[in-house]
């Protein structure tokens, strides 16, 4: 302290120094510090930069004019096919009174029913897949709803019987979530699904982790039909087609399984008796042939048999799964200006 005393210039001046060369070491700390932020930026654009220039096309503006333009193509195309779709929308499906709808229901069986008069050609108490409305009505809120399902299980039947099905095995509906009184799925009143399993696992160490995707606006409602029939395989393309070219309803097939119950005779059979009469019957000494005696043919029955087998003659048991769809008219596409 003496020292200070004595000399408080030299003091003075070495206190500010001391402070002058905080200062400086504090801004040059600080000026690295932002050198590297500014390096970390300029790196970060030459990588944006470097991997903009492998897109193709290259966004710079008349790229990014033609890519306007094809996508306004798109869009277009899209419209065009979403109006084709809302063509399959009912005028209406105004609910109706459940009496009306019994009363439709035993109109529309008994009309489908005589469209198979064969014996057997439908199963015993054949209903439409409503067999649980023989006696009852449904909920006021689902009548609507069904009496659309009504009309197109109806069609489904009559361009079966004009395709030339003759025997109808099973015709199953799922029930709809109006008939238990919740909304469509993805709706305000929409049955809540359970959890199942918990939570998801994570996936192990170093393992791929799957993509995520967004979910996707649902287009349109599914009502799920099972129909099964016996019929050959012409009667089943033409059956196929005019459900495809149906203007009235949009059918979506989900599965087909086909069975053919007969199976295709093996010559082996054939093969194994023609070795054995190698002779001609006769022992060593061949065949033994008389004047004037000519062999019968013999009808060629297993022949034909074959070729039916062969050229979709034969009847085929006949699974399908479709769904009835009913498109929403609120999901609009993007518009671009």
């Amino acid at each position: 302290m003496s020292w200070f005393k004595e000399n408080k210039f030299l003091g003075g001046l070495l206190v500010v120094t001391v402070l002058l060369a905080a200062i400086i070491i504090s801004f040059g700390m600080k000026a690295g510090t932002s050198l590297e932020e500014v390096q970390q930026q300029v790196a970060a654009k030459k990588a944006t930069l470097k991997k903009d220039k492998s897109l193709n096309p290259y966004p710079n503006p008349e790229n990014a004019k033609a890519k306007e333009a094809s996508l306004k193509k798109v869009l277009a195309k899209g419209k065009e096919a979403r109006e084709k779709l809302l063509a399959f929308v009912p005028e209406k499906t105004e609910n109706i009174s459940g009496k009306d709808f019994a009363t439709k229901l035993t109109d529309t069986v008994s009309r489908v029913t005589e469209l198979f008069p064969g014996e057997k050609a439908i199963p015993s108490g054949f209903y439409l897949g409503f067999k649980k409305y023989r006696g009852s009505q449904p909920k006021a809120e689902a009548t609507g709803v069904l009496n659309y399902q009504l009309d197109a299980m109806e069609y489904l039947l009559t361009q079966a019987s004009e395709a030339g099905v003759k025997q109808i095995e099973n015709l199953v509906r799922e029930s709809l979530p109006q008939e238990d009184g919740y909304g469509w799925p993805g709706t305000k009143n929409a049955k809540r699904q359970s959890r199942g399993g918990g939570r998801a696992k994570r996936p192990a160490p170093g393992a791929v982790r799957p993509p995520k995707f967004e979910k996707l606006p649902t287009i349109a409602h599914r009502m799920p039909v099972e129909f099964t029939f016996k019929a050959p395989e012409p009667v089943l393309r033409e059956f196929l087609k005019r459900m495809g070219n149906s203007d009235e309803y949009f059918f979506e097939t989900r599965i087909a399984r086909v069975l053919n119950p007969a199976s295709i005779p093996s010559a082996g059979k054939g093969a194994s008796s023609e070795k054995e009469s190698g002779d001609g019957g006769g022992g060593a000494f061949g065949a033994i042939e008389i004047e004037g005696e000519e062999t019968a043919e013999e009808e060629p029955v297993e022949s034909v048999k074959v070729l039916d087998k062969v050229s979709g003659g034969e009847e085929l048991t006949v699974y399908l799964r479709a769904d009835l769809l009913l498109f929403i008219e609120e999901e609009n596409l993007p518009e671009l200006k």
